[in-house]
């Protein structure tokens, strides 16, 4: 055993090594926690915000729920297109009335309803049919959720057109939407193709991108309101976080 110039042991720094190599542990676990917290981050900014909050445009999954919930809400088909093709306040009427929840609709009467307003829509009680209805605060405000507060449509009968599709008549007097029974059938012999392509976002705006291809049927040539191209839905967050449709236009 080695002695000090005085006599006494002497003592190696056991204990400085042992703080040492404790510290050394502590930063190594410590590093590595922030490395997988990061990157736990990263994953988490990329899965779980689906939209862009900067400026740069961010590619969106087309199976993604915002996605196909705000193409849902706009896709069409070949019947509506011909009955309404003109993106009016007609057409926003139907779409915000297509978003009315089941349970706000309710048994009714026939009670005001004019049976020449609609043709070929009328509204007569009988044991095979009992007509429905909703309020119309009910409609206003999908419009509001589908196309943001400041949208000021007017409250109007929903049909598209004079065809069988749609068949809710305004009754201001009720303050009720109630509906009425078409004998006609909407068909058409006209056939269409359409395929959601691509989905971006940037900032608070997401658009889709929707490829359409009309078909005509054999010796019948295709309205010339029906138009086969790629059509762009503009959709913005509001101030109450609902994505609202800001317009529907043709790609040029």
């Amino acid at each position: 055993m080695k002695l000090n110039k005085d006599g006494e042991k002497k003592r190696k720094p056991k204990t400085l090594v042992f703080i040492l190599l404790l510290l050394s542990s502590f930063c190594f676990v410590y590093y590595f926690a922030y490395i997988q917290h990061q990157q736990e981050l990263a994953y988490v900014r990329s899965a779980c915000v689906p939209v862009s909050t900067t400026g740069e445009e961010k590619e969106l999954s087309l199976s993604s729920t915002i996605v196909q919930d705000l193409y849902s809400k706009v896709r069409t088909n070949i019947r509506e297109d011909i009955a309404s093709p003109i993106f009016d306040n007609k057409m926003k009427l139907y779409l915000a009335y297509r978003q009315i929840p089941t349970s706000k609709i309710y048994q009714s009467n026939c009670n005001l309803f004019s049976q020449t307003d609609m043709n070929p829509f009328i509204c007569k009680e009988s044991q095979d049919y009992i007509p429905t209805a909703f309020k119309e605060e009910t409609l206003q405000l999908e419009v509001k959720k589908l196309f943001g507060e400041l949208q000021d449509i007017a409250n109007a009968n929903i049909q598209l057109g004079n065809s069988c599709i749609g068949g809710y008549q305004y009754i201001a007097e009720r303050g009720e939407y109630v509906s009425g029974y078409c004998k006609e059938v909407a068909t058409t012999i006209f056939k269409v193709n359409k395929e959601l392509v691509q989905a971006t976002s940037r900032k608070s705006v997401i658009q889709l991108k929707e490829d359409v291809k009309y078909y005509g049927a054999e010796g019948k040539d295709l309205p010339a309101s029906l138009k086969s191209g790629r059509y762009i839905y503009t959709f913005k967050l509001d101030t109450n976080y609902n994505y609202v449709l800001i317009s529907k236009e043709l790609e040029k």
